[in-house]
């Protein structure tokens, strides 16, 4: 490419490669809206930011998932499941993985112990 910077067709590979790589995400026609949490099986992950868990429900796979919670706030926050199975600290910047067990098509609530208005749902598929 005559006349281009090597830096250009450095970038134009990498968005090519990843536009590649990205179209193989999607199962096809069975996949549900994006944005609404859903995940890979045995995999997810949450955000912890201004009080608030990102994303507030998240469809998991049925069974044993591990899920990574970030905590973005500047406070103590805990990710603690209304079932009693999972109440697990979490300092301000600091990331936890949790393995969680939601029977096929049920849902369990959870919530931070601190801020108790922070809630959510983790749903199986």
């Amino acid at each position: 490419m005559r006349g281009c910077p090597v830096g250009a067709v450095g970038t134009l590979f990498v968005v090519s490669v990843t536009t590649v790589l990205l179209s193989g995400c999607s199962s096809g026609a069975g996949d549900s809206p994006a944005g609404n949490g859903d995940i890979l099986p045995g995999t997810a992950a949450l955000a912890i930011a201004d009080k608030a868990f990102e994303p507030s429900v998240l469809t998991i796979a049925r069974g044993s998932t591990d899920i990574t919670i970030t905590n973005g706030d500047i406070t103590d926050h805990t990710f603690t499941m209304n079932d009693g199975s999972v109440d697990q600290p979490i300092a301000p910047g600091q990331s936890v993985t949790v393995t969680v067990q939601v029977p096929a098509g049920s849902s369990v609530g959870f919530h931070c112990s601190i801020h108790p208005q922070m809630t959510g749902t983790l749903r199986a598929a």
